[in-house]
């Protein structure tokens, strides 16, 4: 097994990556203020009201992974982590390989979510409909780079710390990718074929998979 000393420290600097990128970033974006959205953009789809019990779980299960992804490291620095070793698990025979896929997974996440998150620059692209397209970067890896790091972030996680407490991580895989799946739509309204054609080109939450076939797909 892979030291558990190893697993929090590696988890702490992929936070504090994640951190560095986005947070001076963000921070632009408050301070300059610039439009946030396009300018006349069309009425677009909206959640049905069915799907509010998956925004729940996505918002919830979010809060959790950053508790833990700022938290943990901290509280193991400081040896306050004790309580929750107790919910550790092993995975006879395999689970040194688990956990090095997921310590993979969890690297890619904070790869994809920080060249991202320079694509988007100080554009605010979550606030509204952008005013244009942005495929450069981590957009020219997925569709959906915040969104798919999250995914690999909320798999990648209990897999490489193989505790009990982190696995409802999971159910936040399928609340990203209904998330995305939404906005898509909403691009496709306002880019029409330029959209379709980067769809063609880029999978959507994982590289090549999830690419549009043809045009009635």
């Amino acid at each position: 097994m892979i030291s558990f000393n190893f697993l929090v420290y590696y988890i702490g600097l992929n936070a504090l990556l994640y951190l560095l990128i986005h947070i001076p970033l963000d921070t632009l974006i408050i301070i300059n203020r610039q439009e946030k959205q396009k300018e006349g953009a069309k009425d677009y789809p909206r959640w049905e009201e069915g799907k509010s019990f998956t925004k729940i779980v996505t918002v919830l299960v979010s809060l959790y992974f950053w508790i833990f992804f700022i938290c943990w490291p901290i509280f193991h620095l400081f040896s306050w982590d004790g309580l929750l070793l107790i919910f550790n698990f092993e995975i006879p025979y395999v689970g040194t390989v688990i956990q090095y896929t997921g310590l993979i997974l969890i690297g890619a996440g904070t790869f994809i979510a920080c060249v991202g998150r320079i694509a988007r620059g100080r554009k605010a692209i979550s606030w509204g409909v952008p005013k244009e397209l942005t495929t450069r970067w981590g957009f020219r890896i997925v569709r959906h780079p915040l969104y798919a790091s999250y995914c690999y972030y909320f798999i990648g996680i209990p897999l490489a710390m193989q505790n009990y407490l982190l696995l409802p991580l999971i159910l936040g895989v399928i609340g990203y990718y209904l998330t995305a799946k939404y906005e898509e739509k909403i691009l496709e309204a306002e880019f029409g074929e330029n959209y379709y054609e980067y769809q063609k080109r880029v999978g959507m939450m994982v590289p090549f998979i999830g690419r549009r076939k043809n045009d009635n797909n």
